[in-house]
This record gives structure tokens, C-alpha cells and sequence, in this order.
């Protein structure tokens, strides 16, 4: 029993060393929209970002790891909405929710802003 006990620390140890260690890139969450926004990746908390009625380049900021990911909005009478993005090494994620509610994610060459 203790042997099992220490074989489950130790895997559970050694998965959470693993992801210090995921290179991560910059993501960078516009809102352009009359509306609150809550950024999601992959289904997990992002950032929120203020209505933004000015469309004055209101965003938040967000690392995420390399790889695949589902981003997706949310807000008060703002109709669900995702895109997926494959970003790599070499490039950042840039996801804009327009001044017509509608979202637009794209993977951009350069580390980021």
C-alpha cells in the first residue's frame, strides 16, 4: 500500500515538473464590441476585457503552451462563439472580438508584443 502511495506522488510529481518546463507563447485578447467579454482556452478561464463601446484596443494578455487550443468568448448577451489555433514556437495567438460580435482568432509570426 505504501508503495503504491509513493508511485502516485512520484507521477504526479513528475507531470507538474513537465509543464514548468512546456514552452509557452503570448496570446493577446482584443475587444472591440459594445460588450463585456471573458476570454476561454481550451474551455479554461483566459482574461476578461471590458465593453469597449471606443473600440480603443482594450485586451488582456494570456501565455499559453504550445500546441492546439480552442479559444472561446463569453459574456452577457453575447452569443457563444470558439475558433481553433494551432500556435508553435516562432509565433503568438492573437484573438479579436469585433465591433460586430464576431470573433477572429489567428496565429501570428514574432514572439508577441
Amino acid at each position: 500500500m505504501t508503495l503504491r502511495i509513493l508511485i502516485a506522488v512520484l507521477v504526479v510529481y513528475g507531470s507538474l515538473a513537465l509543464g514548468k518546463d512546456t514552452p509557452k507563447v503570448h496570446a493577446r485578447f482584443f475587444n472591440d464590441s459594445a460588450k463585456a467579454v471573458t476570454f476561454y482556452v481550451d474551455g479554461h478561464f483566459g482574461c476578461s476585457v471590458p465593453a469597449n463601446p471606443e473600440e480603443n484596443l482594450a485586451y488582456c494578455d494570456k501565455e499559453i503552451v504550445i500546441g492546439k487550443h480552442r479559444l472561446s468568448v463569453e459574456g452577457p448577451k453575447l452569443q457563444h462563439q470558439s475558433c481553433d489555433l494551432f500556435v508553435v514556437q516562432g509565433t503568438h495567438a492573437e484573438a479579436n472580438l469585433s465591433k460586430g460580435e464576431r470573433l477572429h482568432c489567428s496565429g501570428v509570426f514574432g514572439n508577441g508584443p
